[in-house]
């Protein structure tokens, strides 16, 4: 988390003073070709889905990220053959109703729970591509480290 946070914002949402989920952003491909690209990540507690926390972290990320100059988001999302007790499309499906849509499928290239998963990458493309990038932001340099209420 303390290195994301030299460059990247760190989001959390908590509610009744217990943490709900969080959102994060970090280096897509460590060359510098790619710094106006990054990956994201999100996770919610399990009883905090399909009540807008993610949507609102989403939205607020991306948001620090088009600050900071960043063009593209990637997330790379694990996805059943068929939903199972463990793993389900949900990630997917919220992906794709925030804009994000299907960049590539690997099949059956990760292993947890005893199964074998399919990734997908997923893109979404946030700012304009000039010829003439102008370097990104770091976050430290726009926002204070500090809690930020969503």
């Amino acid at each position: 988390m303390e290195i994301t946070q030299r460059r990247y914002p760190y989001l959390v949402i908590q509610e009744s003073n217990a943490i709900q989920g969080f959102a994060y952003a970090g280096k897509f491909i460590g060359r510098a070709a790619y710094d106006w690209s990054c990956e994201t990540t999100i996770y919610l507690d399990p009883a905090a889905t399909k009540c807008g926390f993610g949507r609102m972290l989403y939205q607020e990320l991306e948001c620090r990220l088009q600050k900071m100059g960043i063009r593209n988001l990637y997330a790379c999302v694990a996805t059943p053959e068929k939903n199972d007790e463990f793993l389900t499309t949900n990630s997917a499906d919220f992906h794709l109703h925030l804009g994000f849509s299907i960049a590539g499928e690997f099949h059956q290239c990760g292993c947890k729970f005893g199964r074998w998963y399919n990734m997908l990458w997923m893109e979404k493309r946030v700012g304009n591509h000039p010829e003439k990038a102008s370097p990104i932001i770091p976050y430290p340099e726009l926002y204070e480290k500090s809690a930020v209420s969503l």
